[in-house]
């Protein structure tokens, strides 16, 4: 009688990690007593392959630090192989499959001081060795910073937005199923992390920030060119070009999106939409820098994401719903994010937001303007390396706190530059 592949797959597993245990452990024991203190620690970024990960370990390695990507993969549709340090299906081709996330765990004990991940663990979060990570990297005197980026630690019935519930259930309605796992995820590394930096996303449950920063994304702003189109169109005669990438389409809520252009084209306005779809970052870049005069971000989830960034670093006007108080009140309060120039849109508003986009274009230019100045002062790589500097001085001790790092009266980091003026109140067109 032929076993089902899944019941052997995670016999495999288990059988794997039974070896794993007692190999781990005495390897930690082992790096442990070797390691010495490093004045300037090695960092790793994995082990999903979010391209985040890339940003933030070139921004590192730029500073001198020793910093290295090793993800499982890479998604080839949008990202190229050149972003990505070490990959693990590349990687100890001489070993069994099922055994090779548990090897690339151990060798990255002899390799790395501090272990910047996401909620999913360093690569053995499918596995059940899951819940012995944390304890086996701080045996071995590791730190652990978690970054989330979303299905890695949404626990549907935590987050305070009914609207991002519905988007990420219409997007993702499998991951609703995963409630109970994906909590415990979270409460694990919580709980035994160094740092957790939840961005926007913090409200959401997570009961932990260390750094109340709106985003913790950067961005390559010498890649990252604004755009010299200086479109004058006000849409009545000459054509005004909105740009929107509809991945996850629930959840940005590209419905709307459709739906309003095609609105304001029944009132006789001259706008093409452009959709941002399966295509190369290269391409992307293109576009916006060349072709595009508006981007329209998501419209669902409160705050701004990699997208956002790259339209503002475009020099473009950016549109994210920043509606919901509940969420954006504390960052706008308590960090830099009143200098934020995105215009807040919902679904329900994007008609008459884009319509005065579209038939103002000397509002796009002053926005695009503001734009480009505001990625330049909070999220180009020298803001990521400002950032992550005092993270590894919070994590080995070296500072008490980071909750006021960008506290826009006690901190030094939004005050050493001038305050990026723009024409928004509360990120709202005004008359």
């Amino acid at each position: 009688m032929k076993l089902p592949k899944k019941i052997v797959y995670f016999a495999l597993l288990y059988i794997v990690s039974l070896v794993f245990i007692p190999v781990a452990s005495f390897c930690s024991l082992v790096v442990r007593f070797i390691s010495k203190a490093q004045l300037t620690p090695r960092l790793v970024w994995g082990s999903t392959p979010i391209i985040n990960n890339s940003y933030w370990s070139q921004a590192l390695a730029d500073a001198g630090f020793s910093s290295e990507t090793f993800t499982t993969d890479f998604f080839a549709s949008i990202n190229k192989r050149d972003d990505w340090d070490h990959i693990l299906s590349e990687k100890y081709h001489w070993a069994p499959l099922h055994a090779r996330r548990f090897i690339a765990f151990i060798h990255s004990l002899f390799l790395y001081d501090i272990y910047f991940i996401s909620f999913n663990g360093f690569f053995l979060g499918n596995t059940p060795a899951r819940y012995l990570q944390a304890y086996l990297l701080k045996f071995a005197n590791k730190k652990i910073v978690v970054l989330p980026y979303g299905s890695d630690s949404y626990v549907y019935r935590n987050i305070r937005s009914v609207s991002t519930i519905h988007g990420l259930l219409m997007s993702y309605p499998l991951a609703s199923r995963q409630q109970y796992r994906v909590a415990r995820d979270v409460e694990y590394w919580t709980k035994h992390a160094d740092a957790v930096l939840p961005g926007f996303m913090g409200p959401d449950g997570f009961g932990r920030w260390d750094v109340l920063i709106p985003s913790q994304l950067f961005i390559d702003l010498q890649l990252w060119n604004a755009s010299k189109k200086l479109n004058e169109a006000d849409g009545l005669i000459d054509e005004v070009v909105i740009a929107h990438a509809p991945n996850h389409r629930g959840f940005k809520g590209s419905e709307f999106v459709v739906n309003a252009v095609n609105e304001l084209r029944k009132e006789g306005l001259n706008i093409r939409l452009e959709l941002l779809e399966e295509i190369q970052n290269q391409e992307v870049r293109r576009i916006l820098e060349a072709d595009a005069d508006i981007l329209v971000e998501q419209l669902i989830f409160t705050g701004h994401g990699m997208n956002g960034l790259e339209g503002l670093a475009s020099g473009l006007p950016v549109i994210s719903n920043l509606e919901d108080e509940t969420y954006i009140l504390p960052i706008r309060r308590w960090s830099y994010f009143s200098e934020c120039p995105i215009v807040s849109a919902s679904p329900e508003s994007l008609v008459y937001v884009l319509r005065k986009l579209v038939t103002r274009p000397e509002l796009r230019h002053q926005l695009g303007t503001a734009g480009r100045a505001y990625v330049e002062k909070y999220h180009g790589l020298d803001s990521a390396q400002y950032l992550f500097s005092n993270i590894i001085d919070y994590v080995y001790g070296r500072s008490d706190s980071l909750i006021n790092l960008y506290h826009p009266l006690l901190g030094q980091y939004p005050n050493r530059l001038p305050k990026i003026q723009h024409p928004l109140v509360n990120n709202r067109i005004v008359d």
